[in-house]
């Protein structure tokens, strides 16, 4: 089996091997990062990747599950302060109503 998956910045290689001291089959799993490099003199070296390697596919889950998860808390922090800046921004307008309404002219006669 091999299944290869790029989503840039994201690559994930998947193969069946066999241990070269052991002769024992096993899956590969490599999770590559790509970033750009800004320092390269050249097109070889414009990208760089860092490599993970795994050998049980629940680390893919467990991966997945986690992003998700960070994903989700973020969403959940930038809605709750957009909410409390709303509320903010109403409360100020409701306070701002209330003083312009106020008729504080001292007649003289």
């Amino acid at each position: 089996m091999k299944i290869y998956k790029n989503d840039y910045p994201w690559t994930v290689i998947v193969e069946d091997k066999i241990g070269k001291n052991s002769g024992k089959p096993y899956t590969d799993i490599s999770i590559g990062f790509k970033e750009k490099n800004i320092k390269a003199t050249c097109e070889a070296d414009k990208y760089k990747t860092t490599w993970f390697h795994f050998l049980d596919e629940a680390v893919l889950l467990k991966g997945a599950t986690t992003f998700e998860n960070v994903y989700q808390r973020i969403k959940f922090e930038r809605d709750k302060e957009k909410e409390k800046s709303r509320k903010e921004a109403q409360t100020e307008q409701s306070q701002q109503q209330i003083y312009s309404e106020l008729n504080d002219d001292i007649p003289f006669e």
